[in-house]
Formats: C-alpha cells, sequence, structure tokens
C-alpha cells in the first residue's frame, strides 16, 4: 500500500502512468506535499506508488508538462502550484480528450453525437489535401467530464480511409463512442498512428447551439483548438475543430528565456 494514496484511488482504466500523476496530483491538491517542496527521490516514490521507475517519469512528465511540478536536474523535483479543479493541459503535447479528463479523476464519456458524409468544404479540403468537393466523414461529439458537457468536437477526415478499412460512416463514428479515444480508434481501426498535429488556437464567442450544448451564456468566451493531425509518414488524416468550455478547459505552454552566450544545438 502506497504511503502516499492508493493507485486504485485514481480512475483504474486509466494508463498507469496516468493513474500516478492523478494520486501525485491528488496528494498536492490535499497539501501531502505543498508549494517549494521536493518530492521523494525517484526510487522512494516509486516504491510508495507500487510503480516502475520508467512509469513515474512517464507521470512526473505529465505534471511538469502541466506546470504542477518542476524537474530540476541533479536537484529533484518540486511543487511548484497547487492544482485547480480545472482540466489544465500543456498545449505543447498532443493528447487524447478522454486521457486529459480521466487525468483529473472525471469520468469521461461522449454525450451527443452524430455523423454525416459530406463534400469537403474549401477549408477541410485544404487541410486535408483533398480536392475540393471530395467525400469526407463528419463526426459532431459532445465530450463529457463526469456529467458535464466540457468539449463540442467536430472531426473530418476522407471517406477513403473508411472505405479502405470495410468500414461505413454510421459503424465509424460508433466504434470511436465506444472506445472513447479518436486517436486510438485511428491506430486500432485505420492502422494510423497520429503523430503530431498543428493547430491553432482561437477565442471565440458561444453561439446559441454551443451555448445550449456546453451550458454556458450566448457569446460567452470560448477556446477553439483548429488542428490538422498528421500520421508518421506525414500525411494530413484528421482535421478537427474543438471548441473547449474555457471555465473547465484551460492550456498553457511553459516558455524558458533565452540566455545569451547558450547555442542551441
Amino acid at each position: 500500500m502506497s504511503t502516499v494514496y492508493d493507485l486504485a484511488r485514481s480512475v483504474p482504466r486509466a494508463p498507469l502512468a496516468t493513474q500516478a500523476a492523478t494520486t501525485i496530483r491528488r496528494a498536492v491538491l490535499d497539501g501531502h506535499w505543498r508549494v517549494g517542496e521536493r518530492l521523494p527521490s525517484e526510487p522512494q516514490l516509486a516504491l510508495e506508488l507500487g510503480i516502475s521507475r520508467a512509469t513515474l517519469r512517464e507521470a512526473l512528465r505529465m505534471l511538469v508538462s502541466d506546470g504542477l511540478l518542476d524537474r530540476r536536474h541533479g536537484v529533484g523535483t518540486f511543487v511548484v502550484r497547487v492544482p485547480t479543479p480545472t482540466i489544465e493541459r500543456g498545449i505543447d503535447e498532443l493528447f487524447s480528450l478522454g486521457e486529459a479528463i480521466e487525468q483529473l479523476g472525471y469520468v469521461p464519456s461522449v454525450g451527443d453525437h452524430a455523423v454525416e458524409v459530406m463534400q469537403a468544404p474549401k477549408l477541410v479540403a485544404a487541410e486535408l489535401q483533398l480536392p475540393i468537393g471530395q467525400p469526407v466523414c463528419h463526426m459532431t461529439r459532445v465530450r463529457m467530464a463526469d456529467t458535464r458537457p466540457v468539449i463540442v468536437c467536430d472531426d473530418y477526415l476522407s471517406t477513403a480511409l473508411l472505405a479502405d478499412a470495410g468500414l461505413t460512416a454510421p459503424t465509424a463514428v460508433a466504434e470511436v463512442v465506444e472506445l472513447g479515444s479518436l486517436y486510438g480508434w485511428f491506430e486500432e481501426r485505420l492502422g494510423i498512428a497520429i503523430d503530431w498535429a498543428l493547430t491553432h488556437i482561437e477565442p471565440v464567442a458561444a453561439n446559441a447551439v454551443e451555448s445550449k450544448t456546453l451550458g454556458v451564456r450566448e457569446g460567452e468566451a470560448l477556446i477553439r483548438l483548429r488542428q490538422t493531425h498528421y500520421a508518421v509518414d506525414g500525411k494530413p488524416v484528421l482535421y478537427s475543430e474543438n471548441v473547449h468550455n474555457s471555465d473547465v478547459i484551460r492550456f498553457h505552454v511553459q516558455r524558458r528565456r533565452a540566455r545569451p552566450g547558450v547555442v542551441a544545438l
């Protein structure tokens, strides 16, 4: 049994590193470690949590990316802030929405969802490098954290990818909803590993539909991520427009000041 918290109190369906990150986050939130305090050494903390050092390093990497911890070479890992009850992630990391929701102990699910086959709009065609009017599969999903709607997802992919896998659009969206991860579905069903994404971050005002869906006031500030996702071979395979409730989901990026005389290699 851990001297901090049991991983069983985390999210058992999540990967072990995610469970460990959630456990450490909760320990900080509950005051087990305070801001400015150094965490135990990696061997000791891995032993307390009952995980391998490799798994612990991945968990710590997540929390450093979230801005909760700071790892100082040769010194140790320190708490730099107390987590908020929001879902906050580093924008420099390409992550699963379900994983981000799970990491703070919420239960992820999909609410309303739909699918249609349509002619690719000009923007979608350009991002996916398709001829304008080429058929695309358009999935819409509302991502939930417990019972609260937090993200409206619009995802577009070429119907040719579905045809190659012997899938129809209704079957595809049903599988994505059941699996809970679009990235995971791409890899498992289409055999395509999404490697990276080019992301545009835009502030938007909630329209009537978004207001009703997310339970916010019309005109309230939201965050929209427009992302073109690329496979390992560099081909664009997915275009997404995700609108986030900024009261619940926030993003940050860690920036460092360039030091005079230091040459980046």
